[in-house]
Parts: C-alpha cells; sequence; structure tokens
C-alpha cells in the first residue's frame, strides 16, 4: 500500500480509454465499504453518479467457500476530456 501503484493503474487505464479507444468520459463501480478506493478515486477526480444499496457481492468463508451478502456500490464518472465517444 501506499506506493502509487493503484493511482498509476488508473491513470494508464484512462490514458487507454482516451488515445487509444476514443472516449471521453470513464465509469467505475466500487464497494462503498472499501473508503481507500473511494478517497483515491475522488482524489483522481471521480465523482459519484449514483449508489445502489440493494447489491449483493461474494464473500468468502472460513471453509474456503463463497456466500452471497448485501453491499453498497457506487457508480463514480470522470470526464476524460477530448473528443470522443
Amino acid at each position: 500500500r501506499r506506493k502509487g501503484i493503484a493511482e498509476d493503474l488508473v491513470r494508464r487505464a484512462e490514458e487507454m480509454a482516451r488515445k487509444e479507444w476514443g472516449y471521453n468520459e470513464c465509469y467505475l463501480y466500487v464497494e462503498k465499504r472499501n473508503k481507500a478506493a473511494v478517497k483515491l478515486y475522488r482524489k483522481l477526480g471521480y465523482r459519484q453518479v449514483w449508489e445502489d444499496d440493494k447489491a449483493k457481492t461474494l464473500l468468502p468463508t472460513e471453509g474456503g467457500k463463497l456466500r452471497t451478502a448485501g453491499t453498497v456500490i457506487l457508480c463514480m464518472k470522470k470526464s476524460l476530456g477530448g473528443i470522443g465517444r
């Protein structure tokens, strides 16, 4: 943690979306409880578009199985600038 790897990956993905694929905005989904990720995305200019408080996620159990649990999903958006799709 705290080495800037996630920030570099997000910036590279944005660059690909803009330069290689021609998109001018980028959307992402993140679990609200993942506070570090939400903070990073906000720092990078993403803003919340909507929130789904009825979403489901899979969590591992101690026995190695998966169980379904409730979660809150945020959809975040950032304008990448330029002309695109």
